[in-house]
């Protein structure tokens, strides 16, 4: 059997979980990747480090490249050696042209193989709690598209099933609702709109044949959209589950320890990196096993100080003397990572919850060293210094404001402030949090920033 060099992977609906474990492994391999405009960017993280990324996306009467050019660029690629995977929104093969694709490649003998995907014609429908078939509504469901291919004026193809799903719609609606009356579809007949499916910006109008042009008078409609038509589109508000969840818009790292809160919706607004300064830190790295003690405020601060120590050759055999405290358990996992076990970390995890645990420790000439980031709060160590601390405070990394993809407000509920860095990235960008969300911050130093860029946040239990 000939390598295959292209595959073509169907990305899903929106959604970036709901692409399959074989989309992923394909696309984590791919050299090159040629990518849709209406997938989920957090994909194109998951591609090997080096990969050339590709967009060939299309918009409505807008295409970055004629189909004909994606294909030849697919067979280009592929005859320079390299691995090629086709990002294809939703399922390559349900009017998303992936069968001219693979006809391109078996024409140009060109190894492909077809990863399915999951169509927006199932999923949107799943999360707007509308069943596409159900035993008391119907036990058929056709899939139509609603427009065709340029040049063909025939009229939509109606056909007769308890359930129709058109897709790429939303400018022939008029034309498609006057198809299903003449094709003898009652004037009452049931018919939702979903936008955005199964994104945190989803959205579901409801209505009649008779009236649902008129409810999008008021509810103008944003692609893309599929149209639901059917019985079953009554079961909408007994199902609808995806709505009911808080949309949350989390500024840090690890989105996924935050899942069970709702819709996360993950724009890492700030990006750490290690501060370059090294020969005006270096003589405190070396001396580090002197310390009586080191503070850790974050994970960062573990992650950036360990590394420079390994860079200098040492490692966590010098600090047979030394003690460590780290501000909450996340920290200290990541110290645990290092081989070590914080001696101190506060249930309350801030500066306030350090400094009530080191209250208990007379700390009067005790050295402290405490790495982190270039801008911080000074509420830990002017509080051990009061005590008679001597206390050093180490510069390892900083913060750098990043770039984010649009945020549509209108759908988020909560916004989760991770440190004091996202607070003032967040504002510089926006400005302030609208008034109809929620602010959260994790610990006390992060609620006092927000309180000092007028924020009225609560912490996150």
């Amino acid at each position: 059997m000939p390598k295959t060099m292209v595959y073509l992977v169907g990305a899903g609906p929106g959604d970036k979980d709901l692409i399959t474990v074989k989309g992923l492994k394909a696309l984590s391999q791919a050299d090159v990747v040629l990518y849709d405009h209406l997938i989920s960017h957090d994909l194109l993280a998951i591609a090997k480090p080096g990969a050339e990324k590709i967009s060939v996306g299309k918009f409505a009467s807008d295409h970055t490249l004629p189909q004909e050019e994606i294909s030849a660029l697919l067979i280009q690629k592929a005859k320079e050696g390299k691995v090629v995977a086709r990002l294809k929104g939703g399922d390559c093969y349900l009017f998303g042209r992936g069968g001219e694709e693979a006809q391109a490649c078996f024409e140009a003998g060109i190894a492909f193989e077809v990863i399915p995907g999951i169509t927006s014609a199932l999923a949107a429908p799943c999360y707007a709690g509308i069943p596409p078939t159900h035993r008391d509504c119907t036990s058929s469901v056709a899939i139509v598209t609603g427009h065709r291919k340029k040049g063909d004026d025939r009229p939509i193809d109606i056909p007769h099933a308890g359930t129709v799903i058109f897709l790429m719609s939303v400018g022939n609606i008029q034309n498609i609702i006057q198809s299903l009356l003449t094709a003898g579809y009652a004037a009452d007949t049931k018919i939702a709109a979903v936008e955005h499916g199964t994104c945190y910006n989803q959205r579901v109008v409801k209505g009649t044949l008779d009236n649902f042009l008129d409810c999008l008078k008021d509810k103008p409609l944003r692609t893309p959209a599929i149209f639901i038509v059917g019985k079953v589109v009554e079961l909408q508000e007994q199902l609808d589950w995806f709505s009911k969840k808080p949309r949350i818009l989390h500024l840090g790292n690890h989105p996924e320890r935050y899942a069970h809160l709702g819709i996360i919706v993950h724009r890492q607004i700030i990006h750490c990196v290690e501060a370059a300064d090294n020969e005006q830190i270096n003589p405190s790295l070396r001396k580090a096993g002197q310390y009586d003690w080191i503070v850790f405020t974050s994970g960062n601060g573990v992650k950036f100080f360990f590394k420079k120590i390994h860079a200098l050759g040492l490692d966590a055999r010098i600090f047979s003397k030394t003690r460590f405290a780290a501000i909450g358990q996340a920290t200290a996992q990541r110290l645990m990572e290092f081989g070590i076990k914080a001696d101190i970390c506060p249930a309350d995890e801030s500066s306030k919850g350090l400094l009530e645990m080191f209250a208990e420790i007379d700390v009067a000439g005790l050295s402290i060293l405490l790495p982190q980031a270039q801008v911080s709060s000074d509420e830990l160590p002017e509080g051990l210094s009061k005590r008679g601390a001597k206390v050093e405070k180490l510069v390892v990394y900083q913060t750098i404001d990043k770039d984010i993809e649009d945020v549509d407000f209108d759908y988020i509920d909560q916004i989760l402030f991770t440190s004091g860095s996202t607070v003032r990235a967040f504002v510089k960008k926006f400005g302030g949090v609208p008034k109809h969300i929620q602010a959260l911050c994790l610990g006390l130093s992060t609620q006092a920033v927000a309180k000092e860029h007028n924020i009225d946040a609560k912490i996150l239990k």
